[in-house]
């Protein structure tokens, strides 16, 4: 089995080891910057320090080696997930520092410092001293230790971070501060979802989109359900109508944060800890890990050639009729090639790197195969992803409802797949590891049209070195 031919082309993976959540995404100094949670030194998850990816066109990245690691008594057992701030001038990174205090602790509710850290660098190259902002002493009592992943934005001259929370109790939280300075924060409510959020909520954002705002967050310990909540952990959003964390009463913004208004961003077996951004021209930009903490299923032939997990493509969000729609950036059209000739319902590629658009016409059935692997479907209004053999190395099938299917954007980079349904209404994000040598051949039926491109791989779009 060639082992290195899994590698991505033009999705942001490790140059070795392990990669999870995007961090510090922004875009500054002329180039876009994704940081990310980063073990160098094993695949299988180790102390994290932050990898740093740029690109000047969101297509062709750069590694820029690990500038934050576990290296203060603050931070000294990992230095996890976090924001950049650049509105005022200087790329400023909040990040959570993950401290592992030795002794016989449960480590959620005693022994484990989890601080929040601020680095400041002027260029986006060079990163000064990290200073300590807030620990665990800092948050309100009924909390346990797990408090992390800040969110920091400004509004009106005041700045605000949202962290996600877990309290003693075991139940979902979030926690807000204040600050006019961003070094002195104040504690300004905690926010607690009157529905069952389960244990954890985790990598919150919260950002306007055209004229409503978007609380964003991850769930740990919701039971699993067959449409929805499939995975162990999820990742999603409730949209409001006015800026509730500023604005709203507790009990309002307890109450609107519930389970029947929350959407998920991702319906496939590989997607979490997603960030927005904003693009240089202004548009809303999201990019997330394509992966799952503690999945049952896994990534072997990966692991088995020293890398595991990935990001997402980097996709655009717009809002039309009160939904939030995701596509890949506009930007990775440049990398299509030339286009494949179809037969009547199939098109052989000569590999797993390519680009496709199918069209229906309010089909009641319809469905794409990948060679014998995998299966995208749609009836009785329920879209499903299944895989048919070992090639998605123990993932076997997600659902969702999904009321007439008019559009499909498959996208495979080598061992990932991003399924785009009705032009961003649902997506599905999945690992896959073809056996099959020789190429994808696609077959169809129930499809009004279909275009596919081969996607460049003839330059990396993807630099790494270490």
């Amino acid at each position: 089995m060639n082992l290195k031919r899994y590698r991505h082309h033009f999705h942001i993976m490790p140059p070795v080891g392990w990669l999870n959540d995007p961090n510090g995404s922004c875009f500054f100094n002329g180039l876009y910057h994704i940081f990310f949670q980063y073990s160098p030194d094993t695949p299988l998850g180790g102390k994290k320090y932050w990898g740093h990816y740029v690109s000047e066109n969101l297509t062709d990245w750069n590694f820029k080696g690990e500038p934050l690691a576990p290296d203060t008594e603050f931070d000294c057992d990992g230095v996890y997930s976090g924001c950049a701030f650049i509105d005022d001038g200087a790329m400023e990174l909040f990040y959570t520092g993950n401290v592992k205090h030795p002794g016989n602790f449960d480590y959620i509710n005693e022994g484990r410092g989890h601080n929040v850290l601020y680095v400041n660098s002027p260029d986006g190259v060079a990163f000064e001293k990290k200073i300590p902002l807030l620990l665990n002493k800092d948050y309100p009592a009924e909390l346990s230790c797990h408090v992390r992943d800040p969110k920091v934005w400004k509004k009106n001259g005041a700045y605000y971070m949202l962290l996600g929370a877990r309290t003693r109790d075991s139940k979902a939280a979030l926690l807000l501060f204040s600050s006019s300075d961003k070094k002195k924060w104040n504690f300004a409510r905690l926010f607690k979802p009157a529905d069952d959020f389960g244990y954890m909520l985790e990598c919150p954002d919260y950002f306007a989109l055209s004229d409503k705002f978007v609380i964003a967050a991850c769930p740990q310990g919701i039971p699993l359900s067959d449409k929805k909540f499939q995975n162990v952990y999820h990742s999603g959003y409730v949209l409001l109508d006015k800026d509730c964390l500023l604005e709203s009463s507790d009990e309002e913004l307890n109450s609107v944060f519930d389970k029947s208004r929350f959407v998920e961003w991702d319906t496939g077996f590989d997607f979490y800890a997603p960030q927005t951004f904003l693009a240089k021209d202004g548009r809303r930009l999201l990019v997330g890990w394509a992966g799952v903490p503690d999945a049952p299923y896994g990534n072997d032939p990966a692991v088995e050639s020293g890398w595991q997990h990935s990001l997402t493509l980097v996709r655009e969000l717009t809002l039309k009729n009160g939904k939030i729609l995701q596509n890949p950036v506009r930007e990775l059209e440049s990398l299509r090639r030339a286009a494949v000739a179809i037969q009547k319902n199939s098109v052989k590629l000569d590999s797993y790197c390519f680009d496709s658009e199918f069209e229906f016409d309010s089909p009641s059935i319809a469905k794409i195969r990948c060679n014998e692997d995998f299966s995208i479907s749609f009836e009785n209004s329920t879209l499903s992803l299944e895989f048919l053999n070992e090639t998605g190395c123990g993932r076997k099938i997600r659902r969702t409802e999904l009321e007439t299917l008019k559009s499909i954007r498959l996208i495979v980079d080598e061992s990932l797949i991003e399924i785009y349904v009705n032009n961003g209404e649902k997506v599905f994000t999945s690992r896959y590891y073809p056996v099959e040598e020789t190429g994808a051949l696609l077959s169809f039926d129930g499809v009004k049209s279909a275009a596919v491109w081969n996607m460049e791989v003839q330059n990396e779009h993807i630099v790494c070195y270490r």
